[in-house]
């Protein structure tokens, strides 16, 4: 694999070369970073496009916060820091986070509270897709994909000087935000750079959302010091920095970036605690009429030690060279090509609640990391099809206290076929890919050939009716933490083992979603079936891991059945100063397992309310208001249900869930532009996420009781450019 690599590097190396030597042989061709090409027609059916400008005037959050609004898409939080995205019930390595289309190297298929690491600067649309075009960017995204759009590498030339500065303040968390980025053709060198910073204190939370049971073990006489007002160890500090060159000519593009972030964040539970009465049994006693067991008479409790903080750092540096050279030959149109290193490190350390300074001299923790090299190679070959070429490395490592995965070495090598093409009775999307995947472990290897494909007919019915209709059939391989995990893994209070025998999943999908327009009204209706053999879960034994007393929880399979559907109904209405959109929707998810039971940490049913008015001042309003239903369908222990044959199965399985209550969440923000000249403009927003202060924990989180989500936030933000 190592060689292939370097001889890929090699031949993408002098095709850049041959794109300069030949730079006034060919005619202009334009190519955009995004997903979505309105040229191409690459993609079939994206949930959702989001505009940066509505991101940047927003709380500073993590990407599957900021995206959780949306139908069919919501967020595992862990924390403010940690949202990763959850499509259509699905989540961690089965949903893909990309930044311009290419894989983001990081380490947050490795547990629920590790981040997803995006930096939001520069940002110009985040892509939430689904169909053909989620095979060509990704293996295994049998959830979809969360595309981050940049413009760091420009691939048309930047006509004239852009600069921007921002600022803000978040009263729920005492945070400061600020940013700032510019973009310049410097002697026909395109020149792109921005900042981003963060300092969030610990967000704030309603009255009676962390109860007395889960504040932290208590005892009869003691007094708590907890700050009821504040979820403790949830703030969040991060910078990023990116810079971008490129040169555009009629040949096409050729550009390099660089992108540097890190951040500092609290993890406001981790199951560290260890019970007096668990580590020391004769110690204690059951009281008369049952309950937990207690103290026995004169017997004292050891002095607790001081408190620690745990928090997480993080690092990563990622270099990505790319191009497009434009052959208008008979055999190739064009080719895109790109290069893409990451090093990315997480230190999960301990310091002690009193002392702070000493965070950085503590050397008890846990470091993770991931270093990874791909290159990829796209050739449209005409008529609206594609060859895809994709080879990769990945080096996942933990060293520390919480080394729960040894050493694993990921190569994949992947070859796919694209096409759109417009048919007499429909637009036919199609695509196929074959993924060679290996991993290699002392505690085992995985070496398996994949073929996934998708396609999907569109048609237009009537003026005012479009119709779409898509099957696919996704593989996924397991995942490293699947596969070779074996250790205490205290975020999730579990003693994990994974399965080197795990076979892959196997995702056959159906989806059938409708446009239409009518009376002044747009509905779009979406339904789906996915049905998944082999899904991987996790099976908490009743056995627990004599060492550290957590449950042991295995990495087992079986079928499941993901099915669901989204719709909304909106409408836009004329006023006399501006426009008024209204838009309602709802999104509901079954997931079970095929023989019976809901699949853990499901996600409830939602509906949807928006309300934007712009008026035709510049002013623009928004209010959100989302009202999550309460979700009752919980795993439960596999005795508790019977299957299609109506016995009761005898695999016992607890996943300890309960039920999580609903909740409304309200959201506002307005947004003023002022125009200062003819180039230059002032933007100022203000913003409040919960505004009715509600208690809410999210089903999907591993930690819903201990770490519910955030209270009122008030914020501001202004933005000027020129």
């Amino acid at each position: 694999m190592k060689k292939l690599m370097y001889i890929g590097l090699s031949v993408i190396a002098c095709s850049a070369i041959a794109n300069i030597s030949m730079a006034n042989e060919l005619e202009e061709v334009i190519v955009t970073s995004s997903l979505i090409d309105a040229s191409a027609n690459e993609i079939s059916n994206p949930l959702h496009i989001v505009n940066g400008e509505s991101i940047s005037r927003d709380a500073a959050q993590s990407i599957g916060s900021l995206i959780d609004g949306l139908a069919g898409v919501s967020s595992s939080d862990f924390g403010a820091a940690v949202g990763q995205p959850v499509i259509r019930g699905l989540s961690g390595s089965r949903v893909k986070v990309l930044n311009n289309g290419k894989v983001v190297r990081d380490i947050s298929s490795l547990g629920p509270d590790h981040s997803n690491e995006i930096d939001l600067g520069h940002l110009e649309q985040i892509e939430i897709v689904r169909g053909p075009s989620s095979l060509l960017y990704a293996n295994g995204a049998i959830g979809g994909i969360v595309n981050i759009v940049d413009n760091t590498i420009a691939k048309q030339d930047i006509e004239s000087f852009k600069f921007n500065v921002g600022a803000g303040y978040e009263d729920g968390n005492s945070g400061k935000t600020g940013n700032a980025s510019f973009a310049e053709n410097i002697g026909g060198i395109n020149v792109s750079s921005s900042v981003q910073y963060s300092n969030l204190g610990n967000y704030a939370i309603p009255e009676g959302a962390v109860t007395e049971e889960h504040e932290g073990e208590e005892h009869e006489g003691e007094e708590h010091d907890h700050d009821a007002n504040t979820l403790e160890n949830s703030d969040f500090a991060k910078t990023g920095f990116k810079l971008g060159l490129s040169k555009v000519e009629d040949w096409g593009y050729v550009g390099l970036s660089y992108a540097d972030s890190s951040s500092t964040y609290g993890i406001p539970f981790h199951g560290e605690h260890h019970d007096h009465c668990e580590e020391h049994p004769d110690d204690c006693e059951v009281p008369v009429g049952g309950g937990d067991p207690v103290l026995k008479e004169g017997i004292e409790e050891e002095e607790e030690e001081e408190e620690e903080r745990i928090f997480s750092t993080t690092d990563s540096k990622t270099v990505n060279f790319e191009g497009s050279y434009n052959f208008n030959s008979s055999f190739v149109n064009s080719a895109e090509y790109y290069i893409r290193d990451t090093e990315y490190v997480l230190a999960e350390q301990h310091a002690e609640e009193e002392h702070p300074e000493e965070e950085e001299e503590h050397d008890e923790g846990t470091v993770f990391r991931n270093d990874s090299l791909e290159l990829g190679l796209n050739l449209d070959i005409g008529n609206d099809q594609k060859i895809a070429f994709n080879v990769s490395e990945e080096e996942f490592s933990i060293d520390g206290k919480e080394k729960f995965l040894e050493l694993t070495v990921s190569d994949e090598l992947m070859l796919g076929y694209f096409l759109s093409h417009d048919l007499s009775f429909a637009h036919f999307d199609f695509g196929i890919r074959h993924d060679q995947i290996e991993r290699k472990s002392v505690a085992g290897n995985y070496d398996d050939n994949l073929t996934s494909f998708s396609t999907a007919l569109s048609r237009e019915l009537s003026d005012n009716l479009n119709v779409n209709f898509g099957v696919s059939s996704v593989q996924k391989a397991p995942s490293a933490m699947e596969l070779f995990v074996n250790g205490p893994h205290l975020a999730t209070q579990r003693f994990e083992k994974g399965n080197a025998t795990l076979s892959p999943e196997k995702a056959n999908n159906i989806d059938l979603s409708f446009n239409t327009a009518i009376a002044g009204f747009d509905a779009n209706l979406s339904l789906y079936k996915n049905s998944i053999s082999n899904y991987i879960y996790q099976y908490d034994t009743e056995d627990k891991d004599e060492e550290t007393g957590l449950v042991i929880s295995e990495y087992r399979q079986q079928d499941a059945i993901f099915k669901g559907y989204e719709l909304e109904i909106s409408r836009s209405i004329a006023l006399k100063n501006g426009n008024l959109a209204v838009s309602l929707a709802r999104d509901y998810v079954d997931a079970q397992f095929k023989q019976g039971g809901y699949i853990p940490r499901s996600v409830p049913a939602r509906n949807i309310l928006n309300l934007n008015y712009k008026a035709n001042n510049g002013l623009d309003l928004l209010v959100s208001i989302k009202d999550v239903q309460k979700q009752s369908k919980v795993a439960a222990d596999e005795d508790d249900h019977e299957d299609d044959t109506g016995t009761e199965n005898d695999d016992p399985h607890d996943h300890g869930e309960t039920p999580t209550d609903g909740f409304q969440w309200v959201n506002l923000s307005l947004s003023k532009e002022i125009k200062t000249s003819d180039t230059e403009v002032l933007k100022v927003s203000f913003f409040a996420k919960n505004l009715l202060n509600k208690v809410a924990r999210n089903h999907s989180s591993f930690v819903k009781e201990e770490v519910p989500l955030p209270g009122r936030n008030i914020g501001i933000k202004a933005n000027y450019s020129f």
